[in-house]
């Protein structure tokens, strides 16, 4: 078939459709036939081996455990598979080896669902003391003590500088007095403050300087 090929008795296509070979290993065999011809070695010429797969088929009570490891539920990794063939019947084998052989055999894992998107995250200020951020955190703080004491923190929106953190014995108008002030002496003063939804920040008057919103607003 070669020998026609060379000879352009047959072209390349019609060359590899008899011998069933794909285009580019016909080439491979008839680059290598060529070459022992012009070495006048044509006679001697002997294909060698294709890529393929040569490997031996594995034995039974392999395929048997990877089966029972693997449709378990949960089913088992690949990795903890291929040790347990090669710890309880001396067969050795790598994670990729068994992961193949799942997915050829129907015991591949399930592919995750996907994860929902992340909802959009809202970017921080870009100057320094545009925000700043106050809120209180209740916590037994002292092991001997039973008691939630509330621990004012403010921190600034651009730079994540904490301008502000105390202990207080309660959530009173009087501790944000005192607080909001020596941050301000620190610091100097925000643009605005975000604020929670405590009660101390609302008011039933609506002509008070007071916190209608999220934020205090500083001119």
């Amino acid at each position: 078939m070669l020998a026609s090929f060379r000879q352009q008795a047959l072209t390349a296509t019609q060359a590899a459709e008899q011998l069933g070979l794909s285009h580019s290993r016909f080439y491979a065999l008839a680059t290598d036939y060529l070459r022992a011809h012009a070495c006048q070695k044509a006679g001697l010429w002997i294909p060698g081996t294709s890529g393929g797969d040569h490997a031996t088929a594995w034995p039974e009570p392999v395929t048997d455990l990877l089966k029972k490891r693997l449709t378990c539920a949960p089913p088992c990794p690949y990795s903890f598979a291929a040790s347990e063939a090669l710890r309880l019947l001396a067969f050795k084998l790598d994670r990729a080896q068994v992961r193949r052989w799942a997915l050829e055999n129907g015991c591949a894992h399930l592919t995750p669902p996907k994860r929902p998107h992340a909802t959009v995250r809202r970017w921080q200020r870009s100057q320094i003391g545009e925000l700043w951020q106050l809120d209180a955190s209740p916590h037994r703080w002292f092991p001997a003590s039973s008691l939630a004491f509330p621990m004012l923190n403010m921190l600034d929106d651009c730079s994540r500088v904490f301008v502000g953190s105390k202990l207080y014995g309660r959530e009173l108008l009087l501790s944000y007095l005192d607080f909001l002030p020596a941050a301000f002496l620190s610091y100097g003063r925000p643009l605005q403050i975000c604020v929670d939804y405590h009660a101390l920040f609302f008011t039933q008057n609506p002509d008070a300087r007071c916190a209608s919103a999220s934020a205090v607003a500083f001119g």
